[in-house]
């Protein structure tokens, strides 16, 4: 609803700078309306990030479950973040298969693009690996990466909505934590369970979730 009433003000607020910019405007004038529109195209950048996770909650209860292979799934998409992440070193390691999962194949690529998508923003150096491994609950997709360490403050708080780990950075992208709390919503559309937590060696993180293995299917 918030990003719904937003929308309006924002799009006379767009309109009124596209006429100011075809104005004849000083250098100082220029520097503000650079500054005023960066700021416009933040705010817009949060209402799509919450339009998406809106969606999401509200489309979660129609989806038609399907039996699929999570391991095809993941293979699929790391050889997509190569190409969309080509600054970035990515690894994976797949448990030999097949791990079959009830739900929804296209909505656990999204996960894993948002899982991926955090990684890459905290990397500092090294390969970013995406594992799938069983686990006494099901399988683990896990996606590990270098860099800073998790805020003791945010134990437990990684997956809400709204909740942003990030101190400073980059001022021209808007930090929410809509990409985890959306991964916390298709992990439990799946009956998985979301973790986090630091690296045994110290040097980065372990983002992931545990996702429960499809029964097997009855003798014919």
């Amino acid at each position: 609803r918030l990003s719904h009433e937003l929308r309006t003000p924002i799009a006379v607020v767009r309109s009124s700078l596209d006429n100011l910019a075809a104005t004849t405007l000083s250098a100082d004038s220029r520097v503000y309306m650079a500054r005023a529109q960066e700021g416009l195209a933040r705010l817009t950048q949060i209402l799509t990030r919450m339009a998406e996770a809106a969606r999401l909650e509200q489309s979660l209860s129609e989806v038609e479950r399907e039996r699929f292979d999570l391991a095809e799934v993941v293979r699929g998409c790391v050889e997509g973040y190569r190409l969309a992440y080509p600054e970035a070193r990515l690894a994976m390691h797949v448990d030999p298969g097949p791990w079959p999962i009830d739900g929804a194949p296209d909505l656990v690529a999204q996960m894993l693009d948002k899982l991926v998508a955090n990684a890459v923003e905290f990397a500092r150096g090294g390969a970013i690996e995406v594992t799938v491994r069983s686990d006494e609950a099901g399988v683990d997709l896990a996606v590990t990466n270098e860099g800073p360490l998790l805020p003791a403050a945010m134990e437990g708080r990684l997956f809400e909505s709204m909740v942003s780990v990030r101190a400073g950075g980059d001022a021209a992208l808007p930090h929410l934590g809509l990409g985890l709390y959306i991964v916390r919503l298709i992990a439990q559309f799946h009956r998985g369970t979301v973790h986090a937590a630091d690296r045994p060696d110290g040097r980065g993180v372990v983002v992931g979730v545990t996702l429960p293995l499809a029964a097997a299917a009855a003798p014919a």
